[in-house]
């Protein structure tokens, strides 16, 4: 029974949001500036804070441990890492504990960050309501894309969205010329 309840949250997840509308509804703005984020790393249980990522771009992921397509997603997540994490961050906020994270096994191979919420502070503030969710920063920490991230389509759909921008900007820049 929690099995049924659980995939049909998730499919409504999968509905709701992969209308235009509501991807314009849930999360911060795209031309925001995402707020200040802080959360205990997974890995070495520093204090990291968003601002450590500014000067570089960063895609800022949102997951839960007990999410099935949030496990399906690391695998793609590190393979994006592999490819550009020498121009991008890339920074997951766990919805959770180091406890509950520490039984998800895919979470010992991931590359990146893995930043902790366990009392959902961080995804109040970007108003997140479904996992895997996911933003596109640039350098300044300015929202450029975000939505539903379940595989490498979604998060190459967020990159570009930042590459695109960027140059939209350099065209408008050389005519202003």
């Amino acid at each position: 029974m929690v099995f049924l309840i659980i995939l049909i949250f998730r499919q409504f997840g999968t509905v709701y949001l992969a209308k235009s509308d509501a991807i314009e509804r849930d999360g911060i703005p795209i031309g925001n500036f995402m707020g200040k984020l802080e959360g205990l790393s997974y890995f070495s249980n520093e204090l990291i804070t968003n601002e450590t990522f500014m000067g570089k771009p960063t895609l800022l992921g949102f997951i839960s441990p007990g999410c099935a397509p949030c496990k399906e997603l690391i695998p793609e997540w590190n393979r994006a890492y592999q490819k550009y994490n020498n121009e991008i961050n890339f920074v997951l906020i766990g919805v959770g504990d180091k406890e509950s994270f520490s039984k998800v096994k895919e979470i010992k191979k991931l590359k990146g960050e893995l930043l902790l919420d366990p009392d959902r502070n961080n995804l109040q503030k970007c108003k997140v309501r479904v996992t895997p969710f996911a933003f596109i920063l640039d350098n300044e920490g300015e929202v450029k894309g975000k939505g539903l991230c379940n595989d490498m389509g979604h998060i190459n759909g967020l990159i570009s969205s930042l590459k695109s921008n960027v140059e939209i900007i350099e065209n408008i820049g050389e005519v202003a010329h």
